[in-house]
């Protein structure tokens, strides 16, 4: 069991943490054409699209209900259905992810009463569905904000049923947000491999990997999970659930259509994916494919070739709560140790990590304890990049945002593959930090002159 230890600063100057608005636009942006609506100021989304356009180089559908001080004091629901009738105008979503915000919140909007007015008020939009989502700023982080959407997307949108018909090859993957869009491709084609239809919640491989489209421009996402098989997402045979945050959704999912759930808080063990691949394999039926157990292979040959510049390697991690549990249970499984672990805000599965102590914290919390403890590896999103340049410490980016290194945002850290790169980068970091320090000649390899004292003696 692992203290939790919160700071005593009275601001944080160096912020890991981002706001639940962030995690729950992230999460819409896995949905297919989707556009994500902040009930808040104009600035709210502004600031929210530059993270965004940062991390994925990509356009960015994003809209506010631009809260002005005149609305934010008398009230904003005419904002609300203004906005909502402009985009279901003007672009035709098939969902519309309303969002509140700090400002929102503090203010008490009633989002659904301002939602009942708008049906009310446009019955001509019945067919463009519509989910609220409570993300204040002020509590919690993206990981809140990510999993409160997708529980949101699972009680407004699957409906409830004691009596339902199964597919068999159907299952459902709820999905944490330390996948990346490279991870999350990764583990369809580990599905698909073994016959079966994933509908994967949310899928961001399918719209924001970075791909160009033929078609023009549109406001909306392109590309992720459809709408109509959410909803359908009763009928599955079974779910996986990737991840700590993720948990609540699969209950709320089991409770409403009574699909049993499989827990998984990661992929980033052999334990844990050989679980994995066996799960697939039951549902299936049918053996394991030789690529992926050709994928297997290559992780245990991996770990043999960087075993010595691996193991004892001190890390220092910043994360979110479910990129804790993967890196540090990755770390453990191949002899690596963790000197300093950092979270913006505390979680439910920090308690049960395998560290001593969690300090709920800041990027300037995590460089103080590297540079007190000795550290070999940083892990953390861009900022710390300056930390990194700082302590002269190489930096592995994960989380988000990622916005100083091309193509960082879609690599695979998950899965046989994501274990397997994972080693080759932490050796490499390893071997090229090695090459900066002295190297040791024993004085029998030198040339007879510079030989020590004596050794002419010795060789006569």
């Amino acid at each position: 069991m692992a203290q939790i230890i919160k700071t005593h600063k009275p601001l944080a100057t160096q912020p890991i943490k981002s706001g639940q608005p962030l995690g729950a636009i992230l999460a819409s942006l896995g949905i297919d054409r989707c556009i994500p609506l902040i009930h808040g100021a104009q600035g709210c989304s502004a600031f929210a699209k530059i993270f965004f356009i940062q991390h994925f180089s990509e356009p960015i559908p994003l809209q506010s209900t631009a809260m002005d001080p005149i609305t934010t004091v008398m009230g904003s629901d005419e904002n609300i259905i203004q906005a909502l009738a402009h985009l279901c105008e003007k672009s035709n979503p098939r969902l519309v992810v309303l969002l509140s915000s700090g400002l929102s919140e503090a203010q008490g909007t009633d989002m659904n009463r301002a939602l009942k007015e708008f049906r009310r008020q446009y019955p001509k939009f019945e067919r463009n569905e519509i989910v609220t989502v409570n993300t204040p700023d002020f509590y919690g982080s993206l990981e809140n904000g990510y999993s409160a959407l997708v529980e949101s997307l699972i009680s407004q949108l699957v409906p409830e049923q004691k009596i339902r018909s199964i597919r068999k090859k159907r299952i459902n993957l709820l999905l944490s947000h330390m996948l990346t869009p490279g991870d999350i491709e990764l583990i369809r084609q580990y599905a698909e491999a073994f016959g079966l239809q994933p509908i994967l919640v949310p899928d961001l491989s399918r719209s924001m990997d970075g791909h160009l489209v033929k078609q023009d421009y549109l406001s909306v996402s392109q590309g992720g999970t459809d709408v109509n098989m959410l909803r359908q997402l009763g009928q599955s045979s079974l779910t996986l659930v990737v991840g700590p945050s993720m948990q609540r959704a699969g209950q709320l999912l089991s409770s409403r259509s009574g699909v049993e759930s499989v827990y998984f808080p990661h992929l980033m063990t052999l334990a844990e994916m050989d679980r994995f691949i066996q799960t697939l394999q039951q549902v299936s039926d049918r053996q394991v494919p030789e690529w992926i157990d050709r994928q297997r292979g290559q992780v245990t040959d991996t770990m043999i070739d960087t075993h010595t510049w691996v193991n004892d390697t001190r890390v220092a991690i910043g994360a979110e709560a479910d990129l804790l549990v993967a890196w540090l249970a990755f770390a453990e499984s191949v002899g690596m140790q963790p000197v300093s672990v950092v979270a913006p805000v505390n979680q439910p599965c920090l308690a049960a990590l395998s560290v001593d102590k969690v300090l709920i914290g800041d990027l300037e919390d995590l460089q103080q304890q590297a540079e007190e403890r000795g550290c070999d590896l940083l892990l953390a999103n861009s900022h710390g990049a300056v930390m990194a340049e700082q302590l002269k410490l190489p930096l592995m980016r994960i989380g988000f945002p990622i916005f100083d290194r091309f193509g960082d945002f879609r690599r695979v850290r998950q899965g046989y593959a994501g274990i397997r790169d994972n080693l080759f980068e932490i050796a490499n970091y390893q071997q090229q930090a090695c090459h900066g320090r002295p190297v040791y000649h024993s004085p029998l390899k030198q040339p007879f002159a510079q030989a020590p004292l004596g050794a002419e003696e010795a060789f006569a």
